[in-house]
Formats: structure tokens, C-alpha cells, sequence
């Protein structure tokens, strides 16, 4: 089943990189933002995602993301996390990243609608910083999986406003550790804003 899983990403990989070769690379955009994101173990309803963003509980990711864009293929990276305390006064800090994925735009650069897929590999941990000593693997969790995205930015004359949801079809711990897996979601919601950079 994992195996099928990746099936996708690299399908979507392999369709953006035939688009790349034949795309005509005359116009461009590297956009630069920053993020807040939370994270669902399956879809979430509306006011799940509003209470996500909002509530006094655990706070949302916050981190940054960078993407080149060719035509309308684009390559990038997003990088999350999160400091919580618990209701004991232990501090944990969570992880989301994205670290790299090729994206498609439907349009090209600078039209007001950029609607875009995204699809790579990303990672996600968790790690109890009172008690990690660097050495013990019992409270630090890490996960690698692969991940599709699709989403919606608003172009507003270089000032970007984006929204995208992500699913994880499964995450493992990487292959040959004892890490536990982490316990994030397998769903992604995330809220962007930052600068495009047209050529």
C-alpha cells in the first residue's frame, strides 16, 4: 500500500519535469513568505480549521517557504514549528516541514488567481526539551513521508496572499532508526503571505 502511495508524487514529478523542459523560461517569479500552519489527522471542517488558528491551545506552526517559478513550473521548500507547554510545564517543540517539492501554476506569473498542485517529500518530529540529552531516542519522535498539496494564492501586485492544504497518504520514521513516529496528522493546513519577485 505504501508503495502505491508514492505513485502520485512521482507521476506529478515526472509530468512537471516534462512540462519544464518544453515551458519556455522568458518569464519567472521567486516568492518568499512566511506561514502559519496546523495540522488535522483527517479533513477538517471549517470552524475546526478557524479554531485552529485562533484558539489559546497549542499554537499553530509558524516558519517560512520559498518557491521558484519557471513558466509554470515551480520548485521550493517550507520550513515549520511550534513551541507548546503542556498543562504539567513540560516544553515540547513540533516540526513541519516541506523541505522540498516541484509545483504546478495554472497560470502563468503575475495574474491576480494562481491557482497550483504541489507534490515532495517532507519530514515532521517532536522532541520533549526537558528531557531530550541528545542520546536518548525515547522522546524524540521523527517522521518522513511523502505529501500532495493544492491551493490558492492571490497575486496583489507582488504582495502574496496563499492558502494550501496537504495530505500525507502515511509517514514512517526514517529506515534503519529507532525513532518513534510523530505523531502529526496526515492533513496540512497552511496560511502564507510574503513577496513575489517577478522577471
Amino acid at each position: 500500500m505504501r508503495t502505491r502511495a508514492f505513485i502520485l508524487p512521482v507521476a506529478f514529478f515526472a509530468v512537471i519535469i516534462l512540462a519544464a523542459i518544453g515551458a519556455p523560461a522568458f518569464a519567472g517569479s521567486v516568492h518568499l513568505t512566511g506561514s502559519l500552519s496546523a495540522d488535522f489527522l483527517k479533513g477538517p471542517s471549517a470552524q475546526q480549521i478557524i479554531d485552529s488558528f485562533t484558539s489559546t491551545g497549542q499554537p499553530p506552526f509558524s516558519g517560512f517557504g520559498w518557491e521558484v517559478i519557471i513558466g509554470k513550473v515551480g520548485l521550493g521548500g517550507e520550513y515549520d514549528a511550534s513551541f507548546f507547554r503542556t498543562t504539567t510545564g513540560a516544553w515540547w517543540l513540533d516540526w513541519y516541514s516541506q523541505p522540498l517539492f516541484l509545483s504546478y501554476h495554472f497560470f502563468r506569473t503575475g495574474y491576480f488567481l494562481d491557482p497550483f498542485l504541489q507534490a515532495g517529500l517532507g519530514g515532521a518530529g517532536r522532541v520533549h526539551l526537558d528531557e531530550w540529552t541528545g542520546s536518548d531516542a525515547s522522546n524524540l519522535y521523527i517522521s518522513i513521508f511523502p505529501f500532495i498539496a493544492g491551493g490558492l494564492s492571490l497575486d496583489l501586485s507582488g504582495l502574496l496572499l496563499s492558502g494550501k492544504v496537504s495530505y500525507a497518504p502515511f509517514m514512517t520514521p526514517p529506515p534503519a532508526t529507532v525513532f518513534s513516529n510523530s505523531p502529526l496528522g496526515s492533513v496540512q493546513v497552511t496560511l502564507s503571505a510574503g513577496i513575489a519577485l517577478d522577471w
